[in-house]
């Protein structure tokens, strides 16, 4: 009897167990390794737009995941000077209709959580805590994967090598890319906090997506975990030189800072900025694209090949369509690793750069300020909830394989 293919992947994150999901459903045995010793809570809210939920969905995710994460009603776009509204676009029903899956908005742990329960109830699918990837070997007829487990050297023999190992990637170290593939800095971080509901403005527990646009900053928040929790991200300029290796989330950021920074916007966002006690200061990067992923039996997904600034809301989202791809990819050629690994990239490859020039564009759109903000604001409440939602046809209508 033929045993069947084995993918190993680098990293349990939402890229990771995806994969693991779509590839298990595709007939593969997969194992998960993962570098910390247990999967925990860090993290905060994240969007999830049709292109991610619909594959959720697909692979039996979604139903579980609906009862821990929230459907906004829309998106709500404020100027920071006045509160002024400048655009609502649905996000509910009519945005559901249009897309054909739900736009939701979900604490990340929440959403981990929903995916290695669904890997426990999956044949053929292993998870492995304390689990580092230190290198591996391409041979003819697999790989081999040396790695460290509780201190100890361990071998993995399998047919398939993915790195879902996160923007500072050991995997991706590894496949030889040149000095010069970097993260690059954005010149922006990012201030995050859970801030409980009943610390919250009342305006903030409102069931939508929030966008306050500002000169070199804008302010993100919306309801998580059942309405019980506010999550907040500020976005600002920023000259950051800390070290790159710092663990983000556990590293705190000054209230006092952040307060400052948004002194001289909307009474309404300052309550909401003036009310969080407690930041974590997330410096933002992404990277230029690169013409390949993979190295014979070896292939990147999620942010170990495409990091991407947050402004589009998409970090998520490319890693569960790389997944479902990379899945698409084995089933169409026949579980051959290397056309699987030449149709995945092809195709992710130019999804990924058109989502990170955008996200960078969007970026720059959000902080402008003078004319060209006065320029921006006029358009937007302008536009037609048609046009406004057409303008996203070709990110939340995409799909895998299509």
């Amino acid at each position: 009897m033929t045993q069947p293919l084995h993918a190993i992947i680098a990293g349990a994150g939402i890229g990771g167990l995806t994969a693991a999901l779509a590839l298990a459903r595709g007939g593969f045995r997969v194992s998960v390794l993962e570098r910390a010793a247990i999967l925990d809570d860090v993290g905060a809210g994240i969007q999830l737009s049709a292109n991610a939920t619909h594959i959720l969905r697909d692979l039996g995710v979604l139903e579980r995941l609906m009862r821990v994460a929230l459907t906004p009603d829309n998106l709500h776009v404020r100027r920071a000077r006045d509160g002024a509204e400048l655009m609502r676009m649905p996000f509910g029903a009519l945005a559901e209709t249009r897309w054909g899956a739900p736009h939701l908005v979900v604490h990340r742990a929440d959403l981990q959580r929903v995916l290695v329960e669904q890997v426990a109830r999956t044949a053929n699918v292993a998870i492995e805590t304390n689990t580092e990837v230190l290198g591996f070997t391409a041979l003819s007829n697999g790989i081999q994967v040396g790695a460290t487990q509780a201190g100890r050297q361990i071998r993995f023999d399998g047919d398939l090598l993915i790195g879902a190992d996160g923007l500072r990637s050991n995997v991706r170290e590894r496949l030889g890319l040149g000095l010069s593939d970097q993260p690059v800095y954005s010149g922006r971080s990012a201030w995050r906090a859970l801030l409980p509901a009943h610390e919250a403005p009342a305006f903030a527990l409102m069931l939508s997506t929030n966008l306050w646009l500002g000169r070199n900053a804008h302010l993100v928040h919306y309801p998580v975990q059942r309405g019980e929790t506010v999550n907040v991200v500020a976005i600002v300029e920023d000259r950051w030189r800390g070290d790159p290796d710092n663990d983000f989330w556990r590293a705190q950021g000054d209230a006092g800072f952040v307060r400052e920074r948004f002194a001289g916007w909307h009474a309404d966002a300052r309550a909401l900025v003036g009310a969080v006690k407690e930041w974590r200061r997330w410096p933002l990067f992404d990277r230029n694209m690169v013409e390949r992923w993979s190295l014979e039996r070896v292939v990147l997904l999620g942010d170990a090949a495409h990091p991407v600034l947050p402004f589009l809301a998409q970090g998520a989202a490319l890693a569960i369509e790389d997944a479902a791809e990379l899945a698409a990819a084995a089933s169409a050629n026949s579980n051959n690793i290397a056309g699987t690994i030449r149709s995945y990239q092809e195709r992710r490859i130019r999804r990924a750069a058109d989502v990170l020039y955008a996200s960078r564009r969007q970026g720059s759109i959000y902080h402008l300020s003078g004319p060209l903000a006065f320029a921006r604001d006029m358009v937007m409440r302008r536009l037609s909830v048609d046009a406004a939602m057409a303008r996203m046809d070709w990110l939340y209508g995409y799909r895998p394989g299509g």
